[in-house]
């Protein structure tokens, strides 16, 4: 095989993986409903459990698929215009990503004040349930909280450095016309 075709076929694996990876939150996202759905028709901890667990692991394999579509490396003064274009467009998906995952782990907290609740007024018996996604979430949290923090300031000080170059390069072509 040549060199050309090499490099074509790592494109398109390249382009193709962060895809795959979010069909599998998706599918994560879907089996862990379809737990959750088994656990209330059946009164079952066990299909509970496993439902808590792939509905909280499915946004982090969102997450990192999306950031697995940006590209490697910082960009330069030499960083074609249209490359910067693209990265910031990128950046602009993969933070609001993140920011959707941080926001999971908000939506599962009240709802788990809701168990609560439930739990406290008689309205739900399965206590045992409601420790165990209680302590789930803590984990959860603990350990996306801090990551999405980090990941979400990378992702905006890439941007602030795309913008910026990006208007370097206006303020340059905005010169020599004038």
């Amino acid at each position: 095989m040549s060199t050309e075709s090499l490099k074509a076929a790592d494109v398109e694996a390249e382009a193709a993986g962060p895809w795959i990876a979010l069909f599998i939150a998706a599918a994560t996202m879907a089996v862990g409903a379809g737990f959750g759905y088994l656990a209330w028709s059946l009164d079952s901890f066990r299909h509970g459990a496993i439902a808590v667990v792939l509905l909280f692991a499915a946004p982090a394999l969102a997450v990192v698929a999306m950031l697995a579509r940006n590209v490697a490396g910082a960009p330069d003064e030499g960083t074609p215009a249209l490359e910067l274009m693209e990265r910031l467009r990128r950046l602009d998906v993969s933070l609001r990503a993140v920011q959707l995952a941080r926001a999971h782990i908000y939506v599962g907290a009240s709802w788990g004040a809701v168990l609560g609740i439930c739990v406290a007024t008689y309205l739900m018996g399965s206590r045992d349930f409601v420790l165990f996604y209680a302590v789930a979430l803590v984990i959860a949290a603990a350990c996306y909280l801090p990551w999405t923090a980090r990941q979400e300031t990378r992702l905006q000080d890439q941007r602030a450095n795309c913008r910026l170059l990006l208007g370097e390069r206006k303020a340059a072509r905005t010169w020599l016309i004038e």
